[in-house]
């Protein structure tokens, strides 16, 4: 076989293409990976959202005198969050000066079970890294009263109101979701 001075060095130059190819396949399968690492990590903080809006939600249901309870600690806690105190912080803080009785194992009033279960749920969703809150739903003032649990994550504040660059709220006062927040929004009766 014979070869040619003219085709000395195309082996190296198949071989670059070839590397090059390859590393424009494997950084597309990275970048795909990193989509599918975020959506598994989104479905699992929305898996557990959920769980824990139906959680208040039954809880709600079984001590209905005390729904206006639940909606003060919830908020008051969302309200104590500052530049200075995450929502955790908040929610130890509220526990120290709310929670006097366990009530899984002593017997509670109302109050102080509505107390423990705000707490409770509050801490559930700290530790599953998002922010609880709950309102009465836009419109239902005037009818059957409609609780709007709200849980939110990635910086999506667990508001209605006006979006903006410094606040990032769940939906507008109607209730309506923002587009790009990271929340849910379940209603309880």
């Amino acid at each position: 076989m014979i070869i040619s001075r003219a085709q000395d060095g195309i082996g190296l130059v198949e071989v670059v293409v070839a590397l090059l190819l390859l590393a424009v396949a494997v950084l597309g399968f990275s970048a795909l990976n990193m989509v599918s690492v975020k959506a598994t990590d989104d479905s699992v903080l929305i898996a557990n959202a959920n769980t824990l809006m139906r959680g208040l939600s039954e809880d709600l249901r079984l001590n209905p005198s005390s729904i206006l309870t639940y909606q003060q600690n919830i908020q008051g806690v969302l309200g104590n969050v500052s530049s200075t105190k995450d929502y955790c912080a908040a929610v130890k803080d509220y526990k120290t000066s709310s929670v006097a009785k366990n009530c899984d194992s002593d017997s509670c009033t109302g109050v102080e079970l509505s107390n423990y279960n705000s707490w409770r749920t509050m801490k559930q969703a700290c530790n599953n890294g998002v922010l609880l809150n709950m309102i009465t739903c836009p419109g239902t003032e005037n009818k059957q009263l409609r609780q709007c649990i709200i849980t939110s994550w990635n910086g999506t504040k667990p508001t209605f109101g006006a979006q903006s660059v410094s606040n990032k709220s769940c939906a507008d006062t109607l209730g309506i979701y923002h587009s790009g927040s990271d929340c849910l929004v379940m209603e309880s009766y």
